[in-house]
């Protein structure tokens, strides 16, 4: 239901409400040009063109007013709870930022030091190798020993051939 501002014009109007055809731009935030007041709060009772404003029309008035109240009181809830909703959001947003912020620097430092157990780890490696060939080298230059390249379980094998002279594989702990 929409409000109809009431003229306080003299005896030459023509009887009934004139139109504001700008109701509602103030809104948005354009100053209402029109001549006639807009009728906000407080109903005076100041004569109509037609006779004075009687008690059952300023009642009706009046509720229109209180409608119109009520909406606009709605509307300003209905604009805080927005504002609230979205300030909740914007934190909810920074506390998740902020959380994944700091998961990701724990996921840098774990992989930092990953990276330096790797590296120790290939050192460890090459250093191991290393120490194998010089091993290697040093048992090939002792005189006298048989090759040791092949594995225990062959020796085994060559020993038990020679004293059986059957061909089987030997077991261990037989």
């Amino acid at each position: 239901m929409s409000i109809m501002p009431i003229p306080a014009t003299g005896g030459g109007a023509l009887p009934g409400p004139a139109t504001n055809l700008n109701i509602g731009m103030d809104y948005w935030g354009t100053s209402n040009s029109s001549a006639i007041p807009s009728v906000h709060g407080k109903v005076s009772s100041a004569p109509v063109a037609g006779g004075l404003v009687t008690p059952t029309s300023q009642d009706s008035i009046q509720s229109q007013l209180w409608l119109q109240d009520e909406r606009e009181l709605k509307r300003q809830r209905r604009k805080q709870s927005n504002r609230e909703s979205a300030r909740r959001s914007r934190l909810r947003k920074q506390a998740e930022c902020d959380e994944l912020a700091q998961r990701a620097e724990a996921f840098k430092e774990d992989n930092a030091s990953l990276r330096s157990e790797i590296n120790r780890i290939k050192s460890e490696f090459e250093q191991l190798l290393a120490e194998n060939a010089s091993l290697k080298e040093r048992l090939g230059k002792i005189p006298g020993q048989e090759d040791f390249s092949t594995g225990r379980n062959d020796q085994q094998l060559s020993n038990d051939t020679k004293q059986t002279g059957q061909t089987e594989p030997v077991q261990d702990g037989q």
